[in-house]
């Protein structure tokens, strides 16, 4: 059985097109000139610097809602505690580029956003991999790949919690359940 969200719940991030996305909303990677091989060797090696091992960047695209980006897959492992591989899977899709007008050469000019995209995307995962490397010299405890490890059906451990519904119970029932602190160093 697939899980479909339903549209009214809002599961769906509202994410800028390509060429909308700006540094100080947080996007790196806008005028990249690296490759796309080039860009899968960082990720490779963030990965590796983790613990992981990659085993392939499957291309493809995606439809989210009703926007087709496109994206790949990196299929991954890690070793557990008792010396077992661990699968993993990401998901990576790139931000919605804008059609060209339908004039001679359109196609190329899409295909050529798409990259575009797909490399801007491939370089905020190597940032945000190597990112997950410092939070764990800070946090011995944090296991970084661990949200992409497959855990049943071909599904991940996000996908999972996500579809749980477990979420929800984590908020207080009321406003007034919430407590404001203050944090001061001596």
């Amino acid at each position: 059985m697939d899980f479909m969200p339903d549209k009214d719940q809002g599961l769906t991030l509202d994410v800028p097109y390509n060429d909308e996305a700006r540094s100080q909303d947080g996007w790196q990677g806008q005028g990249t000139s690296l490759s796309l091989q080039t860009l899968q060797s960082h990720v490779t090696q963030a990965m590796s610097r983790l613990g992981g091992v990659i085993h392939g960047f499957q291309r493809g695209s995606y439809l989210i809602g009703d926007v087709q980006r496109a994206g790949v897959q990196i299929h991954y492992s890690i070793e557990g505690p008792n010396g077992k591989m661990a699968y993993g899977r990401m998901d990576i899709a790139a931000l919605p580029v804008k059609e060209p007008a339908q004039r001679h050469g359109w196609k190329q000019t899409l295909a050529r956003r798409h990259d575009a995209s797909l490399r801007m995307a491939l370089y905020n995962v190597a940032q945000a991999l190597r990112a997950q490397w410092v939070l764990k010299q800070l946090n011995p405890s944090y296991i970084p790949l661990m949200p992409w490890l497959l855990a049943g059906k071909n599904r991940t451990v996000s996908e999972l919690y996500a579809e749980s519904g477990y979420t929800k119970k984590l908020m207080p029932p009321k406003a007034e359940a919430f407590v404001e602190g203050e944090f001061r160093e001596s």
